[in-house]
Order: structure tokens, then C-alpha cells, then sequence
């Protein structure tokens, strides 16, 4: 596993430094990367996804341990690096940016990961979290490192001013917690801030629903207005109908989106959807 010395030792013999833009620091902290890989629980029977390898903390151990392995990384430079150390042990890899990554870039069409891995930087946390459900809803665990900032996003709860669709989404898909705290030491370059690592694993065999992601994002896009003008704005349901289905969950009219309870989103959807009565 990577320490600080192989981490500067890797930099100079590609030549290779971190960029700012990209949010790059490099996890060098061996305990660290022990216990992400043990939280995802990587075997000979699991197929893995990592995006955002960068120089290979865990994908060189990853790639080891888990039966099928994919990384999807934007950086380029990092090709002969990652190489040797995916694509020489049996695991696939695809540069391109995840946020513009579609099925048609997947090796194999019918690649469906049983985990997640990330270091999400934290201007794109939210759009990658909320696409990776969106892409792979039968995905049974996640464990992403991030900016310990961020877990007010993550888990907040309704009533609160971080309250919305990465919260709501992120408890419909499955049982979230954080795991631990890493310090700015534990990366080089070292950053000013705490990150932490959480997993949500899948809570039911039942897939999530991608479609539900759009729901809330639409629930969520007028937060000054009430749910019923919030919904009816995107153009598919009517007024009635969702005045209606708020009163099949015991809601008035003028309830606001970050009054419900993920739950509750679940329900509204399921009856406007016409799956339940």
C-alpha cells in the first residue's frame, strides 16, 4: 500500500504533479487505505468501479482483490502509471471525465459494479454521487472520501437549510454512515481540510428507482415556493394531482419540499407514478 515516500517516489519517475484544477491530493496513508478497502468489502465474486484512481492508493490493491475492476480517471498523465498498475493485473481502465461518461464508454455493456469506490474533490461530489445512482441503481455499496464540510449535505435532516436532493436521495438509496476522519497529513500534497469516509450500503434487493432523482430535483428547484408550485413547474403533473397525492400522505398543500421526510418523497412519487394507491 502507498506512503508519503512512494507517492513522491511514483511523481518523479512519470513525472507527474498534482493539479489544482482537478482537485488532486494523493492518499498516502496505508491504515487509511487499508480501511476503505476492508469497508467495501472487496472479494473474488464483486465487481468494483473506482472513478478517480489518480496514482493508485487503492486500485493497485483493489484490482487485487475484487473479481472484475473497472476505474474510470479524467487525467491523462496518469495513463502509464495506472497502467502498470490496473491493466497489468487484469482491471480495465477509461480515461474520461465520469460527469460525461455514458454507457456506450463501458468495456463491457453488461458491467454492472457491486461497489463504488471515490476521493470525490468537492466541486463535483454532488453531481458524481447523484450519477452514480442515477447509472448503476443496483449497486450495492459506496464508500467515498470527502471534504468532512460536505457530511452537513449528506446527512442533513428536513427543516434545515442543507436539506435537499443529495440528503434525500442519498437515504432512499440506501443506510449511510461515516466511517472515520482523515487528516490533511494523510495526503500530499496536504490539504487544509479534514475529509472523511462514508459508505452507504444498500438497504433492500429491491433496485432503486433512477427516476425518483429527477422527482426530487424538481421538488427541490423553487425551495421559496411551496412542493405543489415546485412539482407542477416541471410540467408532468397537475396541480390537482399532487394536491391530491400530498393528502394520500397526510400532507397539506402548502407544504414545502424541505418539510418531507425522504420517505415521504418516495410515497408522493409512488402515487403520482400511479405505482401506489
Amino acid at each position: 500500500m502507498m506512503n508519503k515516500q512512494q507517492v513522491l517516489s511514483i511523481l518523479e519517475e512519470y513525472g507527474l504533479q498534482a493539479k489544482k484544477s482537478l482537485g488532486q491530493n494523493f492518499l498516502c496513508n496505508e491504515d487509511v487505505i487499508g480501511e476503505i478497502l476492508d469497508l467495501a468489502e472487496l472479494r473474488n465474486d464483486v465487481t468494483c468501479l473506482e472513478i478517480g484512481p489518480g496514482l493508485g492508493a487503492l486500485s493497485e490493491e483493489a484490482v487485487l482483490r475484487a473479481g472484475n475492476y473497472l476505474a474510470v480517471e479524467i487525467d491523462t498523465r496518469f495513463e502509464k502509471r495506472l497502467s502498470e498498475v490496473i491493466r497489468n493485473h487484469g482491471g480495465q481502465l477509461v480515461f474520461k471525465d465520469y460527469l460525461a461518461f455514458g454507457k456506450e464508454d463501458l468495456p463491457d455493456p453488461s458491467f454492472t459494479p457491486d461497489v463504488i469506490l471515490s476521493n470525490l474533490p468537492y466541486y463535483v461530489m454532488t453531481p458524481i454521487m447523484i450519477k452514480v445512482m442515477k447509472d448503476f441503481s443496483s449497486t450495492k455499496r459506496m464508500v467515498f472520501m470527502v471534504e468532512e464540510d460536505a457530511l452537513e449535505r449528506i446527512f442533513a435532516k428536513p427543516k434545515t437549510k442543507q436539506y435537499g436532493p443529495l440528503s434525500v436521495l442519498t437515504d432512499l438509496f440506501g443506510k449511510k454512515e461515516k466511517c472515520l476522519n482523515v487528516d490533511g497529513g494523510s495526503f500530499y500534497p496536504a490539504p487544509n481540510t479534514v475529509s472523511s469516509v462514508i459508505r452507504i450500503k444498500k438497504g433492500s434487493e429491491e433496485p432503486f428507482d433512477p427516476e425518483i432523482i429527477g422527482f426530487v430535483e424538481c421538488a427541490f428547484s423553487l425551495r421559496r415556493k411551496t412542493l405543489v408550485n415546485s412539482l407542477s413547474s416541471g410540467g408532468k403533473y397537475s396541480k390537482e394531482s399532487i394536491v391530491s397525492a400530498l393528502s394520500a400522505i397526510g400532507r397539506k398543500e402548502t407544504v414545502r419540499s424541505e418539510e418531507l421526510q425522504p420517505k415521504e418523497f418516495l410515497d408522493l412519487y409512488e402515487i403520482l407514478q400511479g405505482k401506489k394507491g
